[in-house]
């Protein structure tokens, strides 16, 4: 259980307060014990406890605040409410005194007083989610109309704030329902199945049922189905986790502590305050209180297993216990606790996890990405374990099946996506170094000599060193020091010379990394094995290193320990990483575990002194960081040299707040990061301090100094797209932003009022493109360029001022290389149509046919493989789709599905065709790799099947290939198609492809269409920025862009290159000749084509469209082969990309005059330190 909100605002108090008070160690003494009493429900001993705090500071609100909350648990409302309102008059912004008044209020059935506290808190700014809850459960009492969309507003504001609060998001899905809007409930059940972790295997049934009995349009049905799945999530520790951060103060329940308010939740002051003292830190020895004392005793011959680890296993918001050491007494030599309200309970026997002989090692991961986190060690008789979280509270044991039993005599173990595919890695560590790639489908597979990472290491760390994106590795061994392993890509690691002087740096035992300095680049601790040198490498800011020895008077300590464990923390919550090692003393009774204090200038002071004494005699074997009883600073956690588990509890590190964010990455429909974005480079600002992180585990923690509130997070993922939050809350969850970062170019045209997105262009091109989606981990796409035709309708684009302007721009994460374009004006009938067939075909040169017909017929009927009715959403292309798609692991692959259409007897009949027109929501580079790695997900091609006379369906095209990107007609021949008279067809894929029209048409032979070919008037190339995107015909539909709304500053990491200069760039696009435009992302050509053709258009005739392009779309997937460069330059005659050996880019005269004349605009290369 979490101590009460008030703790921290009380210690801010203490620190602030100039005037003469009581000792502060007094204070923060009787405001603990207060809460202790608090929370064992002992409520006289509590209310003695804060009056005598009321009596020490008379002056702070917080002493007041905690009366009241007494009162109130003790249902004492009068005196609750005199002390909840004298706090209230010291500071009116109270958060939490506010929140309590106006519990009281509701509970002595006063709610309009209850309303009035809480609006006036909302109308004053507060974004806490508590008091946008506590209003909803006032309009849940009223009833009516009014209050009910109040309600739903006020669970809509919490999911603004906390998109992953599973109680917000389950109760306005249940508003929504009860309103008749299936639609708007299917959307939030998407999202429960998206947002991790996965619900228990009943609930997900419970879900699914629902989601296909609302599509379905049975809402009266699925009102029993959903109320089953709300009953089984509200037993669930995630969902009462996301209750305890919205819920409003409970009134009294006899012998149930219910105030259960973290610190953290509640903060809601903006500004700055004094910084606190940061000699009022302690570390008291609360094994004890904690109970680990005698459930960790340790026994004989220790030092052969011991292992610790933490993660909240139970989804509980708490982080969670392993501990291992050789068995004694007939205890389990490994034990798993579960931590609840700073109290460990032992929870082994339940949980299934069996380690004999203990573990020498252990790490918490979620190797399978349902948002559970599983557990890895390295048992004492030398083996790999590996234990799968059921979500449930128990594991089992998925060794065999995962083939990672065998560790190679590794001593300890890393999860990291060395690989960048979406899921974690198993790094081992040892004598051999080994890697395991996860393949996410159960298995893992030595992967070592493959990504050049063979070697040795007892030690390593993770992170961005060298700036490009890609998760780097340093590893320290014994007996081989220190290197560093850069990443590549695709990949592939290697030891570099850039590491600069660290590759001779001494022996070592510990390796840890941090932006220690705070000046966005990521430093190194070498700390000795056998208590050699201990050495700060700090980052001169592009993967090389430099000694930093402003430290190194105070970091000879260490010369007297073999370090064992060292983890970088902000004990002290002042914006600066401090500095924690522990080992064993090379000298009978020497200290060996220290503390050392950042000064804020990225220099470390000495402050082992307040670690106690016995603890730090004692040495340890393991080191790990947890705040064991959620009051918002850091607690250390120890296994000592005789096998017994310490904790040191942190006190008055809290006196500066600090921020726990928790990356939550999407699962279901995406698979892009694994699920707690482990590898994730996290920077936050907070007024002057800006601090870098590498997310390492689900939570990652920052000090604040003192700053109240942070002013913006960025979170750049481990597949390297970014995403911002200002003002990030105290706890804050990052819910992955689901967002397009590749494709193709864009093309809007002049409609006679605005330029408006028509359509994407060169999507044939997948330059660099790994071809895991074929079943393959090392080919790639052809490397040929895109020569596509693609409609624009008439009305799309008119002249202006006697020209057709269209813009073609570059928004996504790529860069792209247009040699050629031209615009086709078709000039036609107006009684019939022209398309052109807009299906993806491999890069190459293609010929223009141009189908016109004069007469649709639409299928007599359409239903999807449920058996529902989906005539209507293929009548028209009007941005309604056949949507009843289930998601698998990936974006674009989902759950096999099929369209079953009946064509009449029409279809098939010679000169006839199918027109099918819709989109496709395509895989990436990364997914396509991990899709190469496992075979549990096959994507399939749409393909047609047909029924015999027997009724059986045949295979008689087994792929139509699928539409080039958003809204494209794809035209089928089913000539000669048809085994019967059944004129039925069945397409059926697993790719994510959304249809929006269908019908049949025969086309006219030698029709009387007219095409002129327009060559570009004039083209400018200048930077415009990126449009508003969003998705058109709702969350089915594809994403759009918006050219009226326009941001400068760009979301994508700088790709690095010469990019061709701006200006005129017509020359470039006239023909297909290698001398092509080179558009970084931002970029925008301006191409104008001569109109005047448009009056001679006969009466009774309309004009249409073709835009003709040729060229390539590199995208910048960190999986794409030189994806975050612009070169390698592709090339007409190009055999592949990578090149081929011998290939080589045109070296005549006149492209070597394009390249020197054209592409010097040079983009990002040189990376300074930041200061």
């Amino acid at each position: 259980m979490r101590r009460l909100a008030v703790l921290v605002p009380f210690l801010l108090a203490l620190a602030a307060c100039p005037r003469e008070q009581a000792p502060v160690e007094e204070l923060y003494t009787t405001r603990m014990l207060g809460l202790g009493y608090l929370e064992r429900n002992q409520l006289a001993e509590a209310e003695s406890a804060f009056r005598k705090l009321t009596k020490l500071a008379p002056d702070d609100p917080l002493g007041y605040t905690n009366l009241g909350l007494t009162y109130l648990q003790w249902a004492r409302y009068d005196d609750a409410e005199k002390q909840l309102e004298r706090a209230r008059k010291i500071d009116p912004a109270g958060t939490e005194s506010g929140l309590a008044l106006a519990k009281v209020y509701a509970l002595t059935k006063r709610p309009k007083e209850a309303r009035d506290v809480l609006e006036k808190m909302r109308s004053e700014g507060t974004r806490d989610t508590h008091v946008l809850f506590a209003l909803a459960e006032l309009d849940s009492l009223q009833g009516d109309s009014t209050t009910a969309r109040s309600y739903m507003d006020r669970l809509r504001d919490i999911l603004a704030i906390a998109p992953a609060n599973l109680v917000a998001r389950l109760k306005l899905a249940g508003a929504l329902e009860r309103r008749g809007e299936a639609d708007s409930v299917v959307r939030h059940l998407e999202e429960v199945r998206r947002i991790p972790p996965e619900p228990p295997k009943e609930a997900r049934i419970a879900l699914d049922s629902t989601i296909q009995l609302l599509r379905a349009g049975k809402i009266d049905e699925s009102r029993k189905t959903f109320d089953r799945l709300a009953d089984l999530m509200k037993g669930t520790a995630p969902y009462q986790a996301s209750l305890a951060e919205v819920r409003w103060a409970e009134g009294p329940i006899a012998g149930e502590p219910v105030l259960t308010f973290a610190p953290k939740d509640f903060i809601s002051l903006h500004g700055s305050r004094q910084q606190a003292k940061a000699d009022l830190v302690r570390f008291v020895d609360a094994t004890d209180e904690a109970g680990l004392a005698r459930a960790t005793a340790p026994g004989p011959d220790t030092m052969k297993a011991i292992a610790l680890a933490v993660g909240d296993v139970d989804g509980d918001g708490t982080e969670d216990i392993f501990i291992s050491r050789a068995p004694v007494g007939g205890k389990p030599a490994a034990q798993l606790f579960r931590v609840q309200g700073g109290f460990a309970r032992d929870a082994t026997e339940r949980s299934g996890i069996a380690l004999p002989q203990g573990a020498r090692a252990a790490i918490f991961a979620d190797y399978d990405n349902d948002g559970w986190l599983d557990l890895f060690a390295i048992g004492g008789e030398g083996r790999g374990h590996l234990f799968h979280n059921r979500g449930d509270g128990t594991f089992e044991e998925t060794t065999a099946k995962a083939g990672v039993g065998d560790v190679h005599g590794a001593e300890k173990a890393l999860f990291v996506d060395v690989d960048h595919d979406g899921d974690l890695d198993l790094l081992l560590l040892g004598e051999q170094r080994t890697v395991y790639r996860n393949n996410l489908d159960g298995t893992f597979g030595d992967a070592t000599a493959a990504y050049g990472l063979a070697g040795t290491g007892g030690s390593a760390a993770f992170g961005d060193f060298d700036g490009d994106g890609r998760t780097d590795l340093v590893v320290g061994s014994a007996r081989g020091g220190t290197t560093l392993l850069l990443n590549h890509g695709a990949a592939r690691f290697t030891s570099t010379a850039l590491a600069g002087d660290l590759a001779g740096s001494v022996e070592s035992g510990v390796v840890a990394s941090t932006d220690y300095d705070n000046d966005g680049f990521l430093d190194i601790l070498v700390a000795g094995a056998n208590g050699g040198e201990p050495t700060l490498w700090r980052n001169e800011g592009d993967g090389t290193f430099a000694r930093d020895t402003r430290s190194s008077g105070a970091l000879q300590a260490l010369r007297g320990v073999e370090a064992r464990g060292a983890a970088f923390v902000d004990y002290d919550n002042d914006g600066w990483v401090d500095l924690a090692v522990a080992g064993t003393a090379k000298a009978a009774g020497g200290p060996a575990i220290f503390l050392f204090r950042n000064d804020g200038t990225g220099r470390f002071v000495d402050r082992s002194t307040i670690v106690p004494q016995a603890a730090r005699a004692a040495g340890a074997t393991a080191l790990a960081i947890t705040d064991v009883d959620g009051d918002g600073d850091e607690d250390i956690l120890l296994v000592d040299a005789s096998g017994a588990a310490r904790l040191l509890r942190n006190d008055h590190g809290n006196d500066n707040l600090g921020v726990n964010v928790a990356l939550k990455a999407l699962r279901t429909g995406s698979g892009k990061n694994n699920t707690f974005g482990i590898g994730s480079r996290l920077e936050l600002r907070a007024g002057d301090i800006y601090q870098t992180r590498t997310a390492a585990a689900p939570r990652t923690h920052f000090g604040l100094g003192p700053h109240l509130k942070a002013d913006v997070l960025r979170v750049e993922w481990p597949n390297g797209v970014p995403q911002t939050v200002y003002l990030p809350g105290t706890d804050q969850d990052v819910v992955e932003r689901e967002m397009l970062k590749g494709s193709c170019g864009f093309v809007y045209t002049w409609d006679g009022t605005r330029f408006r997105f028509v359509t994407d262009a060169m999507w044939r091109s997948a330059l660099g493109m790994p071809l895991g989606l074929m079943g393959s981990t090392s080919a790639f796409a052809p490397a040929g360029a895109s020569q596509e035709y693609v409609r624009i309708p008439g009305d799309a684009l008119v002249p202006r001022d006697g020209r057709y302007t269209l813009q073609l721009t570059e928004e996504l994460w790529e860069t792209a290389y247009a040699d050629q374009v031209k615009l086709l004006a078709v000039d036609h009938p107006d009684s019939i149509d022209v398309f052109v067939d807009e299906r993806f075909v491999p890069p190459g040169p293609v010929s223009l046919r141009l189908y016109q017909i004069a007469r649709r017929r639409l299928p007599l009927s359409a239903v999807d493989d449920h058996g529902n009715d989906v005539l209507d959403a293929l009548r028209a292309s009007d941005d309604v789709y056949v949507s009843n798609l289930v998601p698998t692991t990936y974006q674009g692959v989902v759950e096999r599905h099929d369209l079953v259409l009946d064509l009449g007897p029409d279809a098939g009949a010679p000169g006839t065709q199918l027109f099918l027109r819709g989109w496709i929501y395509p895989t990436d580079a990364s997914i396509n790799v991990a899709l190469g790695q496992q075979s549990a997900i096959a994507p399939a091609p749409p393909s047609v099947e047909v029924r015999d006379a027997k009724g059986v369906w045949h295979v008689v095209i087994p792929s139509i290939g699928f539409p080039s990107g958003k809204d494209k007609t794809m035209v089928i021949d089913l000539a000669g198609k048809f085994l019967s008279a059944d004129h039925h067809v069945r397409l059926r894929t697993t790719m994510q492809i959304y249809w929006d029209q269908a019908f049949v048409a025969r086309e006219i032979a030698k029709g009387p269409a007219r095409v002129t070919t327009l060559e570009p008037q004039a083209a400018d190339l200048h930077y415009r920025g990126f449009s508003r995107m969003y998705r058109k015909g709702g969350r089915y539909g594809p994403y759009w862009f918006d050219y009226g709304e326009v941001t400068k500053d760009s979301p994508w990491r700088p790709i690095t290159g010469d990019f061709t200069r701006f200006g005129d760039v017509r020359s470039l696009l006239g023909g297909s000749d290698d001398m092509y435009v080179i558009m970084a992302p931002g970029d925008e050509a301006t191409i104008h084509f001569d109109a005047s053709s448009a009056d001679s258009i006969p009466r009774g005739w309309k004009r249409d469209f073709l835009l003709y392009t040729d060229g390539w779309i590199k995208d910048s997937d960190l999986n794409t082969a030189f994806g975050t460069t612009v070169g390698p330059l592709p090339f007409h005659a190009v055999k592949s990309y990578p090149y081929a050996p011998g290939e080589a880019f045109p070296a005549d005269p006149a492209h070597e005059r394009w390249q020197r004349e054209f592409n010097t605009r040079r983009v990002g290369e040189k990376v300074s330190r930041r200061r």
